[in-house]
């Protein structure tokens, strides 16, 4: 299904390039809208995921095995026993067109990078709204994701979900030494399982 930016995710694409609310010229949206439109020729969505059971400890979780320090993480599941863990990419096709694009052009190759990043959140947000919510429980509820970078949670903990999930043999998804993720466009996160 061909993806359609909204008014807002043009207006985040815009952000992520660092342009303020009242910068947004015609030739910037067009611009915007153009790279959304051309990313949507290369990009591979790819997601892979699994529930598993957590237990608590004063400062963070444990998840299969793994110690996750993080009392953000701890605040997030404190109402759950079980969470879902998930990495997702665009493929590293969606990585090489945007290093074409900014050896081409810098504006170009910003904007696509922008629109890459607002992809691959709603593409993780819709991922968990249809196919992730199909599986839960009569009753249960997903907190929203949260992900390493974020607040206290260590960027090492993508090690961690990528081998939980084993995301580097299911989406090609890995670490690089300096924890940046290859594809660079890709994410993976923690949602804490809830009863409403």
């Amino acid at each position: 299904m061909q993806f359609i930016p909204t008014d807002k995710q043009i207006a985040d694409a815009l952000r992520y390039m660092g342009v303020p609310p009242g910068g947004h010229t015609p030739e910037l949206v067009r611009t915007v809208s153009e790279a959304f439109g051309r990313l949507e020729g290369y990009v591979e969505p790819r997601c892979v995921w699994g529930r598993f059971h957590i237990i608590h400890f004063d400062g963070g979780i444990e998840l299969e095995g793994a110690y996750i320090y993080s009392d953000d993480i701890a605040r997030l599941t404190s109402r759950s026993d079980d969470c879902i863990v998930l990495a997702a990419t665009l493929g590293h096709e969606t990585d090489r067109q945007i290093t074409l694009a900014q050896n081409r052009n810098m504006l170009d190759g910003l904007a696509l990078d922008a629109c890459a990043s607002v992809r691959i959140d709603s593409y993780i947000d819709q991922y968990m709204r249809s196919d992730i919510a199909g599986w839960l429980h009569e009753g249960e509820r997903l907190t929203s994701r949260f992900s390493p970078g974020y607040g206290d949670l260590s960027m090492n903990v993508t090690e961690d979900i990528i081998a939980i999930l084993n995301a580097t043999k299911r989406i090609g998804l890995s670490v690089t030494r300096s924890m940046m993720m290859s594809p660079v466009k890709s994410v993976t996160a923690i949602a804490g399982l809830f009863v409403k």
